[in-house]
């Protein structure tokens, strides 16, 4: 092995011991007592606690009508994050679409103009996002919890450089064998952008499913409570919080591991019309 694989080794070593660290302090503290961790913080080592943590938490009721339960919370959670990598992709796809393969004279005004959203995120916009949620009459719902964090921009970026890679002769010629743009989208460009749709939904499914602060702001219902609120109801220091915490990133992580071939090729590789 030469002297850069070597070099390349361990650093590719010492980012996943970086990355890695914190989540097992989380899944290895979830086996230990609150009073441990109060006193000595996270453990990097095995507990006694950890059948009376995780019976806890699936036990666990709070809320003045004891709405905030595990299950309720998995099924908001799943349904937020589901909603938002599936809006995210279909409503992305579309723009990128009409941007590159419609003649639009102000394509590129639109493109940069959904672009430089990304550049306000929500926390940024809250209190006009918030007026118009409650116009809307979309305060307490799950929808009014989903419209607002659609990753529309980083999508409809990634969609378009690759909507540009494809040459226009191929609509030209399916528009002179009889195709109109939604037979075109739907028999070509939506299975040349499969890897290209599962990276996108796989960032949105992460980015919902970790939505923290609007969530907080737009929900006062029990019934409405996802894993990330339910951490502080539980007590992010103890033993049963660490617990919660270890349930709540294992969906994404599941999400990542069974989707990671369309993520990272759909990311880095210039997939379909060289296949």
């Amino acid at each position: 092995m030469t002297r850069a694989a070597i070099t390349t080794h361990l650093i590719l070593i010492a980012g996943a011991v970086f990355l890695l660290t914190p989540v097992a302090l989380i899944i290895l503290s979830s086996t230990h007592s609150t009073a441990t961790l109060v006193g000595e913080g996270p453990q990097l080592s095995w507990g006694g606690r950890a059948v009376e943590n995780y019976a806890r938490v699936f036990n666990f009721e709070a809320g003045f009508t004891k709405g905030v339960s595990l299950a309720a919370m998995l099924k908001n959670s799943a349904i937020v994050a589901l909603g938002s990598a599936v809006l995210t992709t279909v409503f992305s796809l579309l723009t990128a679409y009409a941007i590159v393969f419609f003649r639009l004279r102000a394509a590129n005004f639109i493109f940069w103009l959904v672009f430089l959203t990304l550049l306000f995120p929500i926390e940024s916009r809250i209190i006009p996002t918030y007026g118009i949620t409650t116009e809307l009459g979309l305060i307490n719902t799950h929808l009014g919890i989903i419209l607002p964090t659609l990753s529309l921009a980083l999508g409809t970026f990634f969609f378009r450089q690759y909507f540009l890679t494809i040459p226009k002769e191929f609509l030209e010629a399916a528009t002179l064998d009889g195709a109109g743009p939604v037979r075109f989208l739907i028999d070509f460009i939506v299975p040349l952008s499969f890897a290209r749709a599962g990276a996108i939904f796989t960032i949105a499914f992460m980015i919902g499913w970790n939505q923290y602060l609007w969530p907080l702001m737009i929900s006062t219902d029990d019934s409405l409570y996802t894993l990330v609120r339910g951490i502080r109801l539980m007590g992010q220091a103890s033993g049963p919080g660490m617990a919660l915490l270890t349930i709540t990133i294992l969906p994404p992580l599941a999400m990542l591991i069974v989707f990671q071939r369309w993520f990272f090729s759909g990311l880095v590789e210039k997939q379909g019309l060289d296949e």
